[in-house]
């Protein structure tokens, strides 16, 4: 007999968004036959509980604004630290925030209920056909399942790529400000659900989500569907080029940007953001310009493996900054500047050691480039004098949505990138890699993103062909996790979120592009 997951454990109210039934995370509107165990409730604070309450929120503010004007349609376009940023589009005047945020209000109080419908294709494109959610449309022609969920409100229904809250007074904390052109969506604090997060400004962040954006509409790839259609219709082998254009010419500008007076360029950006490929094709750009780089990673610079630090959980932590001879590094980086003749280590990644290099010595037409995740961390170069320093923040920030309010986070854009890389060529399982994923993601919270402001300049190294390129390696890798696994629940949710794409083949990716070190085949050596 089938239940409603919701029946079975009564009544539930926040910060619980959802549960784990046999080591799958599931909405509290979805049927399971019993009897099965409901091992867990998740909150708010992380994960898929943070990620249902998000999509609840998106999808109420969606439906009071169609409410004040039926032609206006909510685009939520990406994460701005722990808010939401979105757009609302159609024909509205400055106040259309204000009032958005009243009729939230109201739908809240009033304890509406939020409906699961399991429906065939034909049904569900019927449905949203009549909703006008042509962006639906276009990306549920292509998924091949039995059934599409659809969630409505008092009529109104949507696609989403994953599970809703059942009620609309579960959603206790948000607010909505405007944050021009659009607005931001205020969430739970992370620590304190019970407050609303903070908003921490990140201008420069912002601003290369806003440039993406435009690069996205000028590819016509906003959506899953969009770039579906293009693969179907045998128009990607354009997209592709047009794409690497748009990146060599980024990096070009950048190269342009880096003047004589400049002695050090780092680059920093979190974990499979494509920090190495970029370096190389900078150095290309540079040697263009007449400049002769030298290249060095942080990475070479591990203390051996017994000075390690560890982590709470016991676990070597190599991305603390004091698991980087950070002293030697920088006394390096001094005496190459000053012209001295300088011994580089290389680090032994299987004995866990330091062990002697190459010598180098640079005269006054190179130029240092050093990369790696501490890159912009001031205690790394504080010795050396700002001006001779250039500062380049890389991460993939995904440049297109699964839909109008289902975004794609760029954390899991990354992280397939790693499944993929580790999977191929460290022979590390996908299983390993989600399991290390948190511990990766609490470092980029730690190290990482408390410095991306500091940069120069942002480069995107988001190409918004590639999840159709990795969808093929990212499930090979993540089929593989048993369903006894702990990762298994993980596992399933990136391969629903993986479905949304028609697969193509790299055959027409260029060896020079960022998307190679992830898949291989690359002209350069890493």
């Amino acid at each position: 007999m089938r239940k409603k997951i919701l029946d079975i454990v009564g009544k539930v109210d926040y910060p619980y968004t959802c549960v784990i039934v046999d080591n799958q995370r599931m909405g509290f509107l979805d049927e399971i036959e019993t009897p099965s165990s409901v091992t867990e409730l998740l909150s708010v604070e992380n994960g898929e509980g943070r990620r249902t309450y998000e999509r609840t929120l998106a999808f109420l503010t969606s439906y009071c604004a169609g409410k004040i004007n039926p032609t206006l349609r909510v685009s939520i376009k990406h994460s701005y630290g722990d808010t939401l940023y979105g757009e609302i589009e159609g024909n509205h005047n400055g106040d259309i925030v204000r009032r958005v945020k009243e009729e939230l209000k109201k739908l809240v109080e009033k304890n509406e209920k939020i409906v699961k419908y399991e429906l065939t294709n034909e049904e569900a494109m019927k449905r949203l056909e009549a909703e006008e959610r042509t962006d639906d449309l276009r990306l549920l022609k292509y998924i091949a399942k039995d059934t599409i969920p659809l969630y409505s409100i008092n009529g109104h229904s949507v696609y989403f790529a994953g599970p809703l809250l059942p009620r609309t007074d579960m959603i206790k904390v948000f607010d909505i400000v405007p944050y021009p052109p659009g607005f931001l969506l205020l969430l739970p604090d992370r620590k304190d659900t019970k407050k609303i997060c903070p908003i921490k400004e990140s201008k420069k962040i912002f601003e290369t989500f806003q440039e993406s954006k435009k690069w996205v509409e000028t590819l016509g790839t906003r959506y899953a569907g969009d770039l579906n259609e293009k693969i179907i219709k045998r128009q990607v082998s354009e997209l592709i080029k047009v794409q690497e254009a748009l990146h060599e010419k980024k990096i070009s500008n950048i190269a342009d940007m880096i003047k004589d007076d400049k002695k050090l360029i780092l680059i920093a950006g979190p974990s499979s953001s494509g920090k190495t490929t970029f370096a190389k094709r900078l150095e290309i750009q540079l040697k263009v310009n007449g400049l002769k780089p030298i290249i060095l990673s942080t990475d070479n610079y591990f203390v051996d493996r017994d000075k390690t630090p560890k982590n709470e959980e016991g676990e070597l932590n190599y991305d603390s900054f004091d698991a980087i001879n950070h002293k030697l590094l920088q006394e390096q980086l001094v005496a190459l500047l000053n012209g001295e003749k300088v011994a580089i280590p290389k680090y032994n990644f299987i004995k866990g050691k330091s062990e002697p290099w190459k010598k180098i010595k640079i005269d006054k037409t190179n130029i240092i480039i050093l990369e790696g995740i501490h890159a912009l961390n001031p205690r790394l170069t504080q010795l050396i004098n700002d001006k001779e320093k250039f500062r380049i923040y890389v991460s993939a920030l995904t440049q297109l949505n699964i839909d109008s309010i289902n975004r794609i986070p760029t954390r899991d854009t990354r992280l397939i990138r790693r499944i993929v890389r580790d999977s191929l060529f460290r022979r590390i399982p996908a299983s390993e890699t989600l399991r290390r994923w948190p511990v990766v993601t609490k470092g980029e919270e730690n190290y990482i993103f408390p410095f991306q402001e500091n940069a120069d300049v942002m480069f995107n190294s988001a190409v918004v062909y590639e999840l159709a390129v990795l969808k093929h390696y990212g499930e090979v890798a993540l089929r593989a996790i048993d369903y006894k696994q702990e990762e298994y629940a993980e596992a399933l949710r990136l391969l629903n979120f993986l479905s949304h794409f028609v697969s193509i083949m790299a055959d027409e990716i260029p060896p020079t592009s960022i998307m190679r070190e992830f898949i291989g085949k690359s002209s350069f050596k890493y």
